[in-house]
Protein backbone atom coordinates (compact mmCIF):
# COMPACT_ATOMS: atom_id res chain seq x y z
CA UNK A 1 0.00 0.00 0.00
CA UNK A 2 1.98 2.98 -1.32
CA UNK A 3 -0.04 6.15 -0.67
CA UNK A 4 1.94 9.33 -1.30
CA UNK A 5 1.10 13.01 -1.84
CA UNK A 6 2.33 12.73 -5.43
CA UNK A 7 -0.16 10.01 -6.38
CA UNK A 8 -3.36 11.12 -8.06
CA UNK A 9 -6.68 10.55 -6.37
CA UNK A 10 -7.65 8.23 -9.25
CA UNK A 11 -4.51 6.13 -8.76
CA UNK A 12 -5.17 5.77 -5.04
CA UNK A 13 -8.74 4.59 -5.69
CA UNK A 14 -7.57 2.16 -8.38
CA UNK A 15 -4.93 0.63 -6.11
CA UNK A 16 -6.87 0.66 -2.83
CA UNK A 17 -10.34 -0.87 -2.73
CA UNK A 18 -12.47 1.13 -0.32
CA UNK A 19 -10.57 4.42 -0.71
CA UNK A 20 -13.55 5.81 -2.61
CA UNK A 21 -15.59 5.75 0.61
CA UNK A 22 -13.05 7.98 2.35
CA UNK A 23 -12.88 10.39 -0.57
CA UNK A 24 -16.68 10.58 -0.62
CA UNK A 25 -16.65 11.34 3.10
CA UNK A 26 -14.52 14.43 2.46
CA UNK A 27 -16.22 15.37 -0.85
CA UNK A 28 -13.04 14.70 -2.83
CA UNK A 29 -13.86 14.05 -6.47
CA UNK A 30 -12.29 10.73 -7.46
CA UNK A 31 -14.00 10.14 -10.81
CA UNK A 32 -14.04 13.01 -13.33
CA UNK A 33 -11.64 15.10 -11.23
CA UNK A 34 -9.46 12.20 -10.18
CA UNK A 35 -6.30 13.43 -11.89
CA UNK A 36 -5.45 15.86 -9.07
CA UNK A 37 -2.67 14.77 -6.72
CA UNK A 38 -3.54 13.59 -3.24
CA UNK A 39 -1.46 16.37 -1.73
CA UNK A 40 -3.37 19.04 -3.67
CA UNK A 41 -6.73 17.46 -2.83
CA UNK A 42 -5.86 17.56 0.88
CA UNK A 43 -4.78 21.18 0.58
CA UNK A 44 -7.98 22.18 -1.21
CA UNK A 45 -10.20 20.46 1.37
CA UNK A 46 -8.16 21.50 4.41
CA UNK A 47 -7.43 17.90 5.43
CA UNK A 48 -4.14 16.72 6.91
CA UNK A 49 -2.51 14.26 4.51
CA UNK A 50 -1.45 11.88 7.30
CA UNK A 51 -5.03 11.76 8.61
CA UNK A 52 -6.47 10.98 5.17
CA UNK A 53 -3.79 8.37 4.49
CA UNK A 54 -4.45 6.66 7.82
CA UNK A 55 -8.20 6.49 7.16
CA UNK A 56 -7.65 5.02 3.71
CA UNK A 57 -5.24 2.42 5.07
CA UNK A 58 -7.70 1.49 7.80
CA UNK A 59 -10.64 0.95 5.45
CA UNK A 60 -8.47 -0.95 2.95
CA UNK A 61 -7.32 -3.29 5.71
CA UNK A 62 -10.91 -3.86 6.82
CA UNK A 63 -12.25 -4.65 3.37
CA UNK A 64 -11.41 -8.11 2.13
CA UNK A 65 -10.38 -7.49 -1.44
CA UNK A 66 -9.74 -10.26 -3.92
CA UNK A 67 -10.16 -7.96 -6.93
CA UNK A 68 -7.00 -6.82 -8.68
CA UNK A 69 -7.98 -4.91 -11.80
CA UNK A 70 -4.43 -4.93 -13.12
CA UNK A 71 -4.53 -8.72 -13.36
CA UNK A 72 -7.95 -8.83 -15.07
CA UNK A 73 -8.32 -9.03 -18.85
CA UNK A 74 -10.87 -6.94 -20.74
CA UNK A 75 -13.54 -9.65 -20.73
CA UNK A 76 -13.22 -9.93 -16.95
CA UNK A 77 -13.45 -6.14 -16.55
CA UNK A 78 -16.62 -6.11 -18.63
CA UNK A 79 -18.07 -8.88 -16.48
CA UNK A 80 -17.21 -6.82 -13.40
CA UNK A 81 -18.98 -3.76 -14.83
CA UNK A 82 -22.10 -5.80 -15.48
CA UNK A 83 -22.16 -8.02 -12.40
CA UNK A 84 -21.20 -5.35 -9.86
CA UNK A 85 -22.17 -1.93 -11.18
CA UNK A 86 -25.03 -2.60 -13.59
CA UNK A 87 -26.66 -5.08 -11.21
CA UNK A 88 -26.48 -2.57 -8.35
CA UNK A 89 -28.25 0.08 -10.42
CA UNK A 90 -30.96 -2.29 -11.64
CA UNK A 91 -31.71 -3.32 -8.05
CA UNK A 92 -31.52 0.12 -6.46
CA UNK A 93 -33.15 2.44 -9.01
CA UNK A 94 -36.78 1.23 -8.56
CA UNK A 95 -36.58 1.68 -4.78
CA UNK A 96 -35.22 5.22 -4.93
CA UNK A 97 -37.67 6.24 -7.64
CA UNK A 98 -40.51 5.07 -5.40
CA UNK A 99 -39.14 6.87 -2.33
CA UNK A 100 -38.42 10.06 -4.26
CA UNK A 101 -41.91 10.23 -5.76
CA UNK A 102 -43.61 9.55 -2.42
CA UNK A 103 -41.60 12.23 -0.60
CA UNK A 104 -42.30 14.74 -3.38
CA UNK A 105 -46.04 14.03 -3.27
CA UNK A 106 -46.34 14.19 0.53
CA UNK A 107 -43.84 16.89 1.55
CA UNK A 108 -43.74 19.37 -1.36
CA UNK A 109 -45.66 22.09 0.47
CA UNK A 110 -43.34 22.20 3.50
CA UNK A 111 -40.14 21.40 1.56
CA UNK A 112 -40.41 22.55 -2.03
CA UNK A 113 -36.92 21.28 -2.87
CA UNK A 114 -38.15 17.67 -2.82
CA UNK A 115 -39.94 18.24 -6.14
CA UNK A 116 -36.71 19.37 -7.78
CA UNK A 117 -34.83 16.47 -6.18
CA UNK A 118 -37.36 14.05 -7.65
CA UNK A 119 -37.10 15.67 -11.09
CA UNK A 120 -33.30 15.65 -11.03
CA UNK A 121 -33.09 12.04 -9.94
CA UNK A 122 -35.48 10.98 -12.69
CA UNK A 123 -33.31 12.86 -15.19
CA UNK A 124 -30.18 11.10 -13.90
CA UNK A 125 -31.87 7.72 -14.17
CA UNK A 126 -33.08 8.37 -17.70
CA UNK A 127 -29.52 9.23 -18.79
CA UNK A 128 -27.97 6.40 -16.81
CA UNK A 129 -30.37 3.78 -18.15
CA UNK A 130 -29.67 4.94 -21.70
CA UNK A 131 -25.94 4.69 -21.05
CA UNK A 132 -26.21 1.21 -19.55
CA UNK A 133 -28.30 0.06 -22.52
CA UNK A 134 -25.64 1.44 -24.88
CA UNK A 135 -22.96 -0.47 -23.00
CA UNK A 136 -24.92 -3.73 -22.82
CA UNK A 137 -26.17 -3.69 -26.41
CA UNK A 138 -23.40 -1.88 -28.27
CA UNK A 139 -20.16 -1.05 -26.47
CA UNK A 140 -19.40 -4.28 -24.59
CA UNK A 141 -20.23 -6.58 -27.54
CA UNK A 142 -18.09 -4.35 -29.79
CA UNK A 143 -15.16 -4.53 -27.37
CA UNK A 144 -15.39 -8.33 -27.28
CA UNK A 145 -15.56 -8.44 -31.08
CA UNK A 146 -12.55 -6.14 -31.28
CA UNK A 147 -10.62 -8.44 -28.95
CA UNK A 148 -11.54 -11.51 -31.01
CA UNK A 149 -10.23 -9.76 -34.13
CA UNK A 150 -6.94 -9.36 -32.27
CA UNK A 151 -7.20 -5.56 -32.32
CA UNK A 152 -6.75 -5.33 -36.12
CA UNK A 153 -9.93 -3.46 -37.01
CA UNK A 154 -9.05 0.26 -37.04
CA UNK A 155 -12.62 1.18 -38.02
CA UNK A 156 -13.94 -0.73 -35.02
CA UNK A 157 -11.52 1.11 -32.72
CA UNK A 158 -12.68 4.45 -34.11
CA UNK A 159 -16.29 3.49 -33.37
CA UNK A 160 -15.36 2.35 -29.85
CA UNK A 161 -13.56 5.62 -29.19
CA UNK A 162 -16.58 7.66 -30.28
CA UNK A 163 -18.95 5.62 -28.10
CA UNK A 164 -16.63 5.96 -25.10
CA UNK A 165 -16.43 9.75 -25.54
CA UNK A 166 -20.23 9.94 -25.62
CA UNK A 167 -20.48 7.88 -22.43
CA UNK A 168 -17.90 10.09 -20.70
CA UNK A 169 -20.06 13.11 -21.56
CA UNK A 170 -22.99 11.37 -19.86
CA UNK A 171 -20.72 10.67 -16.88
CA UNK A 172 -20.03 14.39 -16.49
CA UNK A 173 -23.68 15.29 -16.87
CA UNK A 174 -24.99 12.81 -14.29
CA UNK A 175 -22.19 13.72 -11.91
CA UNK A 176 -23.06 17.44 -12.14
CA UNK A 177 -26.76 16.68 -11.63
CA UNK A 178 -25.97 14.70 -8.50
CA UNK A 179 -23.95 17.65 -7.22
CA UNK A 180 -27.17 19.65 -7.48
CA UNK A 181 -29.06 16.92 -5.61
CA UNK A 182 -26.44 16.99 -2.85
CA UNK A 183 -26.85 20.77 -2.52
CA UNK A 184 -30.65 20.53 -2.43
CA UNK A 185 -30.46 17.90 0.32
CA UNK A 186 -27.85 19.86 2.32
CA UNK A 187 -25.46 16.96 1.75
CA UNK A 188 -28.16 14.42 2.57
CA UNK A 189 -29.15 15.94 5.91
CA UNK A 190 -32.93 15.46 6.32
CA UNK A 191 -34.95 18.23 8.02
CA UNK A 192 -36.00 17.83 11.65
CA UNK A 193 -39.59 16.97 10.70
CA UNK A 194 -38.56 14.28 8.20
CA UNK A 195 -40.47 11.00 8.38
CA UNK A 196 -38.81 7.60 7.98
CA UNK A 197 -39.48 7.55 4.22
CA UNK A 198 -37.88 10.99 3.88
CA UNK A 199 -34.80 9.85 5.85
CA UNK A 200 -34.59 6.62 3.87
CA UNK A 201 -34.61 8.59 0.62
CA UNK A 202 -31.62 10.68 1.70
CA UNK A 203 -29.67 7.64 2.91
CA UNK A 204 -30.27 5.85 -0.38
CA UNK A 205 -29.48 8.91 -2.49
CA UNK A 206 -26.15 9.35 -0.72
CA UNK A 207 -25.24 5.69 -1.22
CA UNK A 208 -26.31 5.90 -4.86
CA UNK A 209 -24.10 8.93 -5.47
CA UNK A 210 -21.10 7.09 -3.99
CA UNK A 211 -21.79 4.04 -6.17
CA UNK A 212 -22.21 6.27 -9.22
CA UNK A 213 -18.83 7.88 -8.54
CA UNK A 214 -17.25 4.43 -8.18
CA UNK A 215 -18.81 3.37 -11.47
CA UNK A 216 -17.60 6.49 -13.29
CA UNK A 217 -14.13 6.04 -11.83
CA UNK A 218 -14.00 2.38 -12.86
CA UNK A 219 -14.90 3.16 -16.46
CA UNK A 220 -12.91 6.38 -16.86
CA UNK A 221 -9.69 5.25 -15.18
CA UNK A 222 -9.69 1.46 -15.51
CA UNK A 223 -11.91 -0.02 -18.24
CA UNK A 224 -11.81 2.63 -20.98
CA UNK A 225 -8.03 3.25 -20.89
CA UNK A 226 -7.49 -0.51 -21.15
CA UNK A 227 -9.71 -0.63 -24.26
CA UNK A 228 -8.02 2.33 -25.96
CA UNK A 229 -4.47 1.20 -25.24
CA UNK A 230 -4.96 -2.06 -27.15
Amino acid sequence: MNITKEKTVAEVVSENMGADHIFSKYNIDFCCGGNVTLGKACEEKGIAFDKLKAEIETVVNIISNDTNFNEMDLNSLIDYAQNVHHNYFSEKIPLILQLSLKVAEVHWQQHKEVVEINNLFNKVISELNEQITTEEKKLFPSIKKYIEQKNTASIELESLTKTILNIENVHKQTRDEFKDIAKLTANYSPPEDACNTYKSLYVNLQEFEQKLHSYIHFEKHILFPRVLEN
